[in-house]
């Protein structure tokens, strides 16, 4: 545990530092509308992607917390590529739920090879056909598409006895179309886009039931036995998203900060003087500790389930998906608290609190942050109903 610990400090540190050099880069990325290759070497190089790879592919297989730490870090310099990495990162872990000859396929001979993720918004089909199925249409979001060797598609695969069955299928790129359509105005640089498949064919055991992936059924947990791969991708696993939330909000404050320390107002006042600015200061800070207090809460919890072999019951997987979700709703309080302060410099588009500010919104529009829908379904379960979410 105690070389986890160094591990993963190292890796915070590496993140740290590259925060001044995220922050230069940001009027690049939002150009690209995707993140700069030259950050995407910057994390290949410092070992970010492989964090929660296997190790006998050369991965680090570091503690679950490990990509908040990361995350939040990269947010302080560029929530979009904040978000990137952690997207990237958990498919590595999807994949490691699967069977080997999966993660063969993929890692085998590239260990560094990346998997990216797609959603079915647009009517795309999944046909069963012998050994398989047959993917058709356009998935999307798919956030750093173009830096991925692999996709994991969200696919729903009729069944003659019950409703669709969810699973991941894994598509190798040159089997799928890029579909520049990332035009948002928050995550800008995350290169979401869309792509299109004509009736590829996916092999059975490339692909995953959403089942696996809720907590100690993984289909190698016979290899990959590290608490890592234990845990439930569709409730303590959301943490990926709250992470880079607070790493924005984080970045908000430091920018807020440094504007404020040494400014003299229109009246002649310094800011920092100013009882509102502090109390607003004092107060986004407070949030922030707290969204970020309970992500690793989350994630010990989770991980200390994962080590006694105990698969976690649904009311707790929704207590987990939904401290995730406020996580990011105390790190949009945040910024949404230190705004008033900007005054009309903050209309600039170009401002990097207004970037913030967008990009903290559109973490809250995730399916998984969304808040109404989350606080709803984890009431629902608390009285003792269904969950609208089959996957959790």
């Amino acid at each position: 545990m105690a070389a986890d610990g160094s591990l993963r400090e190292s890796l915070t540190g590496k993140a740290a530092a590259m925060v001044p050099v995220l922050l230069d880069r940001q009027k690049e990325a939002d150009a690209l509308r995707r993140m700069p290759d030259a950050t995407h070497r910057d994390f290949l190089d410092a070992g970010f992607y492989r964090i929660f790879q296997p190790r006998r592919y050369g991965g680090l297989e570091c503690e679950n917390r490990t990509i908040i730490d990361i995350a939040v870090q990269l947010g302080r310099g560029c929530g979009s590529s904040a978000w990137v990495f952690t997207n990237l990162v958990a498919h590595s872990l999807v994949l490691s739920m699967n069977c080997v000859e999966a993660q063969d396929d993929v890692w085998g001979d590239n260990p560094e090879a990346l998997i990216a993720s797609g959603l079915s918004v647009t009517g795309a089909t999944a046909t069963p056909v012998d050994d398989g199925v047959l993917l058709d249409g356009m998935w999307s979001f798919s956030s750093g598409v173009d830096f991925a060797d692999y996709l994991h598609l969200q696919v729903f695969v009729p069944r003659e006895d019950g409703p669709p069955e969810p699973r991941f299928a894994l598509v190798p790129k040159g089997s799928f179309e890029i579909v520049d359509d990332w035009n948002a105005t928050g995550l800008l640089a995350t290169g979401s886009k869309s792509v299109r498949l004509k009736e590829v064919f996916v092999p059975n055991y490339r692909t995953v039931a959403a089942g696996v992936l809720s907590g100690g059924k993984g289909l190698s947990r016979h290899i990959n036995a590290a608490p890592l791969y234990q845990i439930s991708i569709w409730s303590s696993g959301t943490q990926i998203f709250p992470a880079p939330a607070v790493g924005i909000a984080r970045g908000a404050l430091d920018y807020v900060e440094n504007e404020f320390r040494d400014r003299v107002g229109v009246v002649g006042v310094k800011l920092a003087e100013l009882p509102t600015a502090q109390a607003r200061v004092a107060e986004a800070n407070a949030e922030i500790d707290a969204a970020l207090a309970l992500l690793l809460q989350v994630s010990v919890e989770a991980n200390e389930f994962a080590e006694r072999d105990i698969h976690p019951e649904l009311e707790q997987r929704a207590r987990w998906r939904l401290n995730n979700a406020y996580a990011t709703q105390l790190s949009i309080r945040a910024v949404e608290r230190l705004y008033p302060l900007l005054g009309a410099r903050g209309l600039d588009a170009a401002n990097p609190f207004m970037r913030a500010w967008r990009d903290v919104h559109a973490v809250g529009q995730q399916i998984t942050q969304a808040w109404d829908m989350q606080a709803t379904n984890a009431g629902r379960i608390r009285f003792g109903l269904p969950s609208v979410d089959p996957r959790l």
